[in-house]
């Protein structure tokens, strides 16, 4: 029976999958609390856009230099006990953020170090979390697990900042951070109760880079696989870094408080969930093309309406446009990469397309907060917004309306990195 007979729904009747999926949203819940907070008490603390777009960078930019690193570990070692060892460093860096604001000991700095740690954490982890879904289901179950890892996270990204507003508002930094810390908890234990289908993992294990550039290769020659890393690095740098900015559009654009700004960033998240329901309602039945460039055109616009918006209640409708729209492209994106990799390739792939997302973010955060504290807010939003509309143009003309999003089965034997696949296998232990 195929995976759309069945229903959207059909990876939660693994139970595998089903522990793992609710550990995942409400630990996501907790880091973006975290998230919200951190920029939250930057602001207050500095008064400063670029602080702000720092402290975002220093909290994905590791992980954008651990990805050769990730991504080699989640094709050489079983993911789950990659996910767990990063989950752990991770939690423990949330304590560390608790203990500095309960001991009164917080500072930029301080923050920023401890961001440091849990982005490298995340950062090593994150390839083989991705890449470790589809073990935790049969193979004619993948599509719908992959959406679902969506969802939840995006259902995350609505209630943890609104969350985190009402928190912030009421009880204060020291309740979000202890809660994010309390979160990993639930995660670890799904881990350790699952039991994930065993992948084949190479007895040969040549140097990290070399193994990673064997990766790159296989990119390169496949336009399924590089367009998407094109298409995420330019809506998370243009794009989604806008998010990193909201503290500072709340205070000195639309001069709200805490539980305000928290509602802007839970606007885009609620967006996605939006846009993540319709790809399990109706995604079977779009190409996965035509979903993506009517998502980047919907992302420019919103975005162009958040950076023009008079009122904050216009601001929040600009903010769950974009996080509809996004949730189109990355759904588009991630189905993609996942139908098209091979199982040998597919910590290294995932991690370069991470990789894109992790450089845009933080970087364009950085970037961000600079260009705003020279021209202004608004001016930086509304020039992200034009790239990004740009970008769709050209990805019409050049890459025909991103038709190579539709292929969805490997047919071509594997060179790039033959040094590996021509190797003997063994079995990945949990």
């Amino acid at each position: 029976m195929s995976e759309g007979r069945q229903g959207a729904l059909v990876a939660l009747r693994s139970r595998d999958y089903r522990l793992f999926w609710c550990g995942a949203i409400v630990s996501n819940s907790g880091n973006w609390m975290q998230t919200i907070t951190v920029p939250f008490v930057i602001d207050r603390m500095t008064h400063s856009s670029t602080w702000v777009g720092f402290a975002a960078f220093m909290a994905f930019g590791p992980a954008l230099a651990m990805g050769p690193i990730a991504g080699s570990f989640a094709d050489r070692f079983p993911r789950k006990q990659v996910v767990l060892l990063t989950q752990v460093l991770m939690m423990i860096a949330a304590i560390g953020l608790w203990l500095l604001w309960i001991t009164d000991s917080a500072s930029p700095e301080s923050m920023v170090a401890i961001l440091f740690v849990s982005g490298i954490g995340s950062g090593l982890g994150i390839a083989s979390w991705q890449s470790f879904i589809p073990q935790l289901v049969p193979p004619d179950h993948m599509v719908s697990a992959i959406r679902l890892n969506s969802m939840q996270f995006t259902a995350a990204r609505a209630f943890g900042p609104a969350l985190a507003g009402f928190v912030l508002a009421e009880f204060g930094p020291s309740t979000a951070f202890g809660f994010n810390a309390l979160s990993f908890v639930l995660v670890l234990a799904a881990l350790l109760a699952i039991h994930p289908r065993a992948v084949d993992l190479p007895t040969v294990t040549p140097r990290v880079m070399e193994h990673f550039r064997a990766g790159v290769r296989y990119v390169r020659e496949r336009r399924a696989l590089f367009l998407p890393v094109i298409t995420i690095f330019v809506v998370s740098f243009f794009g989604s870094s806008v998010i990193q900015l909201c503290a500072p559009l709340a205070r000195k654009v639309f001069e709200v408080g805490e539980a305000k700004f928290g509602f802007m960033v839970a606007a885009f998240g609620l967006g996605a969930v939006f846009g993540t329901l319709s790809t399990l309602a109706f995604g079977d039945r779009v190409r996965r093309s035509r979903m993506a460039m009517t998502g980047l055109v919907v992302f420019a616009v919103g975005e162009a309406l958040l950076g023009s918006a008079p009122r904050y209640e216009v601001s929040l409708v600009g903010l769950f446009g974009m996080g509809v729209a996004y949730m189109f492209i990355a759904v588009s994106l991630n189905t993609t990469i996942q139908a098209r990799v091979e199982e040998s390739h597919r910590g290294r792939v995932l991690s370069i397309y991470l990789m894109g997302l992790l450089a845009g973010v933080p970087l364009g955060a950085l970037t961000g907060g600079v260009v705003a504290d020279v021209v202004g807010l608004r001016a930086t939003v509304i020039g992200g917004a034009t790239v990004v509309l740009a970008f769709s143009v050209v990805a019409a003309v050049i890459y025909e309306a991103m038709r190579p999003l539709d292929e969805s089965v490997v047919t071509e034997p594997v060179h790039a990195d033959a040094l590996l696949t021509n190797q003997p296998t063994i079995a990945g232990a949990d």
